[in-house]
């Protein structure tokens, strides 16, 4: 990975609208949709960011990060992405895992190694991670798992919190992170079941695509207008 946390300034938007979506999971089709849907809105200016969860569990993971990679669109690195380039380094692969690595090249491979964990974005007071981040910790000293699995928070006194990746103790880390930087993420499809997850200083983007909801996406500028398109189908009953 060539840096873990990476800031964009105005001289790589370019006055572009950033568009931000939610986990795609290896939904194709979806995605195709929702970026035209996006190209609609604001012909030949729009600067694409993904969620991460590019991967897995749909039936075209590796026509999506083909896509992502033909037409520059930036990413964060997720949960499935983490735990795929984690199986490749130790060499110990489930089925799944070995079937999902073999479709992809070794430029999908080097493209996804080099995904960082979060993307900022200074002029929009912007950050965008996977699952969240912890309150009052500095992006430098992030935990990854926090980065890529957290869902809620637990309070330790007098420590502040621990990050917690199921829902069934603490609260949601959105409904506490102080801002003033406004987080965009995804991971929580858990709580994604009833649409996009809005808090005061984070908004959730994972409805469900790959299991049947919708796959969603965000405007940053304005008044933050939101496009989504359908899944075909159900494609995980997991």
């Amino acid at each position: 990975m060539e840096r873990l946390h990476v800031t964009i300034d105005e001289s790589i938007v370019g006055g572009r609208r950033v568009f931000v979506f939610g986990d795609v999971h290896g939904c194709y089709d979806e995605l195709v949709s929702l970026l035209d849907r996006a190209e609609e809105t604001a012909p030949g200016n729009v600067l694409y960011i993904s969620v991460g969860d590019l991967i897995n569990r749909g039936p075209m993971s590796a026509q999506v990060v083909s896509l992502v990679r033909k037409h520059g669109i930036l990413a964060v690195r997720g949960n499935h992405e983490e735990n795929l380039l984690s199986s490749l380094s130790t060499k110990c692969m489930s089925g799944k895992k070995r079937q999902l690595a073999q479709t992809l090249t070794t430029e999908d491979i080097n493209f996804l190694q080099n995904l960082p964990y979060t993307i900022t974005i200074s002029s929009l007071n912007a950050i965008i991670v996977h699952a969240g981040l912890m309150p009052a910790v500095p992006l430098a000293k992030q935990d990854p798992y926090a980065l890529t699995c957290m869902r809620n928070v637990v309070e330790t006194k007098p420590d502040g919190y621990r990050p917690y990746s199921e829902t069934d103790k603490g609260v949601a880390w959105a409904s506490v992170w102080p801002g003033p930087e406004h987080v965009y993420y995804g991971h929580d499809a858990r709580r994604g079941r009833d649409g996009i997850q809005r808090h005061e200083y984070a908004t959730g983007l994972d409805t469900r695509c790959v299991k049947g909801g919708q796959l969603t996406g965000i405007f940053l500028d304005g008044a933050k207008e939101l496009l989504s398109v359908p899944a075909k189908m159900n494609y995980f009953s997991g």
